[in-house]
Protein backbone atom coordinates (compact mmCIF):
# COMPACT_ATOMS: atom_id res chain seq x y z
CA UNK A 1 0.00 0.00 0.00
CA UNK A 2 1.75 3.32 -1.10
CA UNK A 3 0.85 6.13 1.22
CA UNK A 4 -0.36 9.21 -0.76
CA UNK A 5 -1.01 13.06 -0.27
CA UNK A 6 -5.26 12.11 -0.52
CA UNK A 7 -5.42 9.03 1.90
CA UNK A 8 -3.48 11.21 4.45
CA UNK A 9 -5.90 14.17 3.77
CA UNK A 10 -8.47 11.09 4.27
CA UNK A 11 -7.41 9.82 7.70
CA UNK A 12 -7.18 13.73 9.06
CA UNK A 13 -10.80 13.89 8.03
CA UNK A 14 -11.78 11.15 10.05
CA UNK A 15 -9.80 11.96 12.98
CA UNK A 16 -11.52 15.49 13.13
CA UNK A 17 -15.23 14.27 12.68
CA UNK A 18 -14.62 12.04 15.14
CA UNK A 19 -14.67 12.91 19.21
CA UNK A 20 -10.64 11.94 19.28
CA UNK A 21 -9.77 15.87 17.98
CA UNK A 22 -10.48 17.24 21.12
CA UNK A 23 -7.73 14.59 22.60
CA UNK A 24 -4.72 15.43 20.55
CA UNK A 25 -4.62 18.96 21.05
CA UNK A 26 -4.66 18.85 25.27
CA UNK A 27 -1.79 18.83 27.15
CA UNK A 28 -0.76 15.38 29.11
CA UNK A 29 -0.94 17.11 32.60
CA UNK A 30 -4.66 18.66 31.82
CA UNK A 31 -6.98 16.53 33.99
CA UNK A 32 -9.93 15.29 33.16
CA UNK A 33 -12.94 17.32 31.35
CA UNK A 34 -15.51 15.97 33.28
CA UNK A 35 -15.95 16.84 37.26
CA UNK A 36 -15.58 14.46 39.91
CA UNK A 37 -18.50 13.26 41.85
CA UNK A 38 -18.45 12.91 45.79
CA UNK A 39 -20.23 9.47 44.99
CA UNK A 40 -18.09 5.88 44.86
CA UNK A 41 -20.28 5.02 42.03
CA UNK A 42 -19.26 8.12 39.81
CA UNK A 43 -15.68 7.69 40.98
CA UNK A 44 -14.98 4.34 39.47
CA UNK A 45 -16.87 5.60 36.28
CA UNK A 46 -14.60 8.77 35.91
CA UNK A 47 -11.70 6.67 36.61
CA UNK A 48 -12.88 4.18 33.48
CA UNK A 49 -13.43 6.87 31.41
CA UNK A 50 -10.08 8.77 32.08
CA UNK A 51 -8.40 5.14 31.74
CA UNK A 52 -10.39 4.88 28.03
CA UNK A 53 -9.65 8.48 27.17
CA UNK A 54 -5.92 7.89 28.21
CA UNK A 55 -5.75 5.05 26.03
CA UNK A 56 -7.97 6.56 22.53
CA UNK A 57 -4.68 9.55 22.95
CA UNK A 58 -2.17 7.01 22.92
CA UNK A 59 -3.68 5.03 19.94
CA UNK A 60 -4.30 8.77 18.60
CA UNK A 61 -0.48 10.26 19.34
CA UNK A 62 0.59 6.62 17.36
CA UNK A 63 -1.53 6.97 14.69
CA UNK A 64 -0.70 10.44 14.04
CA UNK A 65 3.26 9.56 14.48
CA UNK A 66 2.58 6.68 11.84
CA UNK A 67 1.36 8.87 9.34
CA UNK A 68 3.78 11.88 9.77
CA UNK A 69 6.83 9.11 9.65
CA UNK A 70 4.75 7.41 6.08
CA UNK A 71 4.42 11.30 4.63
CA UNK A 72 8.30 11.93 5.40
CA UNK A 73 9.23 8.68 3.95
CA UNK A 74 7.20 8.80 1.06
CA UNK A 75 8.05 12.85 0.57
CA UNK A 76 12.04 11.36 1.11
CA UNK A 77 11.21 8.84 -1.56
CA UNK A 78 9.53 11.10 -3.95
CA UNK A 79 12.35 13.53 -3.67
CA UNK A 80 15.39 10.92 -4.67
CA UNK A 81 13.10 9.57 -7.55
CA UNK A 82 13.30 13.18 -8.82
CA UNK A 83 16.63 14.20 -8.03
CA UNK A 84 17.94 10.76 -9.94
CA UNK A 85 14.88 11.55 -13.54
CA UNK A 86 16.72 15.17 -13.27
CA UNK A 87 20.49 14.26 -13.31
CA UNK A 88 19.30 11.30 -16.03
CA UNK A 89 17.95 13.98 -18.18
CA UNK A 90 20.96 16.52 -17.22
CA UNK A 91 22.91 13.37 -18.69
CA UNK A 92 21.26 12.62 -21.63
CA UNK A 93 20.98 16.77 -22.22
CA UNK A 94 24.66 17.22 -22.26
CA UNK A 95 25.26 13.82 -24.26
CA UNK A 96 22.89 15.28 -26.95
CA UNK A 97 24.80 18.61 -27.21
CA UNK A 98 28.02 16.78 -27.24
CA UNK A 99 27.05 14.63 -29.82
CA UNK A 100 25.46 17.55 -32.32
CA UNK A 101 28.84 19.44 -31.52
CA UNK A 102 30.48 16.89 -33.08
CA UNK A 103 27.90 16.50 -35.92
CA UNK A 104 27.86 20.29 -36.52
CA UNK A 105 31.44 20.07 -36.95
CA UNK A 106 31.59 17.38 -39.15
CA UNK A 107 29.05 19.05 -41.19
CA UNK A 108 31.53 22.29 -41.20
CA UNK A 109 34.40 20.15 -42.56
CA UNK A 110 32.79 18.85 -45.07
CA UNK A 111 31.15 21.73 -46.47
CA UNK A 112 34.46 23.62 -46.40
CA UNK A 113 35.96 20.54 -48.81
CA UNK A 114 33.18 20.44 -50.90
CA UNK A 115 33.35 24.67 -50.95
CA UNK A 116 36.94 24.18 -52.23
CA UNK A 117 36.26 21.51 -54.74
CA UNK A 118 33.67 23.34 -56.27
CA UNK A 119 35.85 26.81 -55.99
CA UNK A 120 38.46 24.77 -57.94
CA UNK A 121 36.21 23.79 -60.61
CA UNK A 122 34.22 26.46 -61.39
CA UNK A 123 37.85 28.13 -62.13
CA UNK A 124 38.76 25.74 -64.52
CA UNK A 125 35.35 25.80 -65.61
CA UNK A 126 35.50 29.50 -66.23
CA UNK A 127 38.83 29.65 -67.84
CA UNK A 128 37.48 27.26 -70.40
CA UNK A 129 34.75 28.66 -71.15
CA UNK A 130 36.24 32.39 -71.43
CA UNK A 131 38.51 30.91 -74.24
CA UNK A 132 35.49 28.95 -75.93
CA UNK A 133 33.07 31.94 -75.88
CA UNK A 134 36.16 34.70 -77.19
CA UNK A 135 36.79 32.35 -80.18
CA UNK A 136 32.45 31.59 -80.26
CA UNK A 137 31.38 35.27 -79.56
CA UNK A 138 33.43 36.69 -82.50
CA UNK A 139 32.22 34.13 -85.01
CA UNK A 140 28.64 34.77 -83.71
CA UNK A 141 28.71 38.20 -84.08
CA UNK A 142 29.71 38.32 -87.39
CA UNK A 143 27.19 35.99 -89.00
CA UNK A 144 25.04 37.88 -86.45
CA UNK A 145 25.57 41.31 -87.74
CA UNK A 146 25.34 40.05 -92.14
CA UNK A 147 22.11 37.94 -90.88
CA UNK A 148 20.36 41.03 -89.29
CA UNK A 149 21.51 43.17 -92.22
CA UNK A 150 19.93 40.59 -94.92
CA UNK A 151 17.15 40.57 -92.61
CA UNK A 152 16.58 44.41 -92.61
CA UNK A 153 16.63 44.20 -96.04
CA UNK A 154 13.71 41.92 -96.74
CA UNK A 155 11.49 43.91 -94.13
CA UNK A 156 11.90 47.31 -95.83
CA UNK A 157 11.21 45.41 -99.30
CA UNK A 158 8.14 43.59 -97.75
CA UNK A 159 7.42 46.90 -95.97
CA UNK A 160 7.30 48.87 -99.41
CA UNK A 161 5.32 46.40 -100.91
CA UNK A 162 2.59 46.01 -98.52
CA UNK A 163 2.17 49.66 -98.87
CA UNK A 164 1.33 49.79 -102.32
CA UNK A 165 -0.94 47.15 -102.24
CA UNK A 166 -2.48 48.98 -98.85
CA UNK A 167 -2.63 52.31 -101.29
CA UNK A 168 -3.97 50.38 -103.99
CA UNK A 169 -6.85 48.77 -101.54
CA UNK A 170 -7.94 51.95 -100.23
CA UNK A 171 -8.00 53.63 -103.33
CA UNK A 172 -10.31 50.59 -104.48
CA UNK A 173 -12.70 50.73 -101.62
CA UNK A 174 -12.90 54.53 -102.01
CA UNK A 175 -14.29 54.38 -105.79
CA UNK A 176 -16.85 51.60 -104.52
CA UNK A 177 -18.18 53.73 -101.68
CA UNK A 178 -18.70 56.80 -104.43
CA UNK A 179 -20.46 54.44 -106.32
CA UNK A 180 -22.53 53.23 -104.30
CA UNK A 181 -23.74 56.52 -103.15
CA UNK A 182 -24.63 57.79 -106.50
CA UNK A 183 -26.70 54.84 -106.72
CA UNK A 184 -28.49 55.13 -103.56
CA UNK A 185 -28.90 58.92 -104.84
CA UNK A 186 -30.34 57.86 -107.84
CA UNK A 187 -33.08 55.21 -106.05
CA UNK A 188 -33.94 57.63 -104.01
CA UNK A 189 -34.51 60.14 -106.53
CA UNK A 190 -36.21 57.76 -108.98
CA UNK A 191 -38.69 56.51 -105.69
CA UNK A 192 -39.55 60.61 -105.55
CA UNK A 193 -41.05 60.78 -109.44
CA UNK A 194 -43.05 57.21 -108.89
CA UNK A 195 -44.43 58.80 -105.70
CA UNK A 196 -45.24 62.09 -107.52
CA UNK A 197 -46.77 60.50 -111.04
CA UNK A 198 -49.05 58.30 -108.51
CA UNK A 199 -50.10 61.73 -106.72
CA UNK A 200 -50.73 63.51 -109.88
CA UNK A 201 -53.12 60.17 -111.53
CA UNK A 202 -54.89 59.78 -108.36
CA UNK A 203 -55.99 63.61 -108.35
CA UNK A 204 -56.80 63.29 -111.90
CA UNK A 205 -59.07 60.28 -111.68
CA UNK A 206 -61.05 62.42 -108.75
CA UNK A 207 -61.53 65.50 -111.08
CA UNK A 208 -63.17 62.99 -113.32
Amino acid sequence: MHITAEKIKEAAEALESTELKSFMFQEPTAGPLTRRRRSSRSTGRSRRSTRGTRRSTRGTRRSTRGTRRSTRRSTRRSTRGTRRSTRGTRRSTRRSTRGTRRSTRGTRRSTRRSTRGTRRSTRRSTRGTRRSTRRSTRRSTRRSTRRSRRSTRRSRRSTRRSTRRSRRSTRRSRRSTRRSRRSTRRSRRSTRRSRRSTRRSRRSTRRS
